[in-house]
């Protein structure tokens, strides 16, 4: 059949793209390459996936390396970034060029002698052959977690493991966090504790609730108080003598989080105190 009159035909590469076409597509390619996020580095194999040596690296992976792109380009990986094999990453990269199967080679850090840091990375082979590491480097994010994680374990030490009873109770009254001494202090779990509708009430001796009460009203709405005393009644029904402290706490913002109680078991001065008062009667 003929052509159509009046018909230009493009020439056409072997994807089947125009030539015009085809430099659209690399114009885009080119602007994503140049300004994504994420690193990218484009690699040709060396000695059929002996080693890798670098085609192009992107505005993002010279930042995130701190090195300059013409320091790299046709340089191999293992010079440049000799801490690749040991890394992992470098095995992946021929798994991928052999097989032509994506991989994503999960976070683990990278070091040598000239940086270190955690990255992830996630490797496909183009059409060429050049295998393609797309990457990012999540040092920030492994370092906050590890504080967040440390802090953590350092609150959960001291908190749980301090002899007195510490109990955090939100701005609306409702017990947020308590620690393991509440068991010896009032025979009370931690589960029963934060599951009392009623709290404190329900765990002060009756004739000392009212104005308990009115003081857990106060701490609400921001006081502070110190060594309050009081009468607990336990879940075995005995009567112990307890000396509270309480102060209001803040976020960085300085919006209310509740406020924090520290409670002692103060029984065994009380009945020194007695014993000490009876002696001085019967003189």
């Amino acid at each position: 059949m003929g052509a159509h009159k009046g018909r230009k035909d493009k020439p056409c590469n072997m994807d089947g793209r125009t030539g015009d076409e085809l430099k659209e597509y690399q114009e885009k390619f080119q602007v994503l390459f140049d300004h994504v996020c994420s690193g990218v580095a484009i690699y040709e194999a060396y000695n059929d996936g002996e080693d890798f040596v670098f085609v192009d690296f992107n505005p993002a992976a010279e930042q995130i390396e701190h090195i300059n792109k013409d320091e790299l380009i046709g340089r191999k990986v293992t010079e440049a970034f000799p801490g690749v094999t040991k890394f992992g990453l470098l095995d992946v990269f021929r798994r991928v060029y052999e097989t032509g199967t994506p991989e994503h080679h999960p976070i683990s850090v990278y070091k040598d002698q000239r940086i270190a840091g955690w990255r992830e990375n996630y490797v496909y082979r183009l059409p060429s052959g050049h295998v393609v590491a797309v990457y990012d480097d999540i040092s920030a994010r492994k370092r906050t977690e590890l504080v967040t994680r440390m802090t953590d374990q350092c609150f959960r030490a001291i908190a749980d493991y301090t002899y007195d009873w510490e109990v955090w109770v939100a701005p609306t009254g409702r017990v947020l966090w308590t620690n393991p001494a509440v068991q010896r202090i009032t025979g009370y779990g931690v589960k029963e504790i934060m599951a009392m509708s009623d709290y404190p009430g329900a765990v002060v001796y009756q004739d000392d609730r009212d104005r308990m009460m009115k003081a857990f009203q106060s701490a609400r709405q921001g006081s502070t108080g110190n060594d309050v005393q009081f009468r607990i009644a336990r879940k075995d029904g005995r009567i112990v003598w307890a000396e509270m402290s309480w102060q209001p706490i803040y976020d960085d913002n300085g919006d209310s989080l509740g406020h924090r109680q520290s409670i002692r078991d103060i029984s065994a001065r009380k009945q020194a105190e007695q014993a000490l008062e009876n002696a001085r009667t019967k003189k």
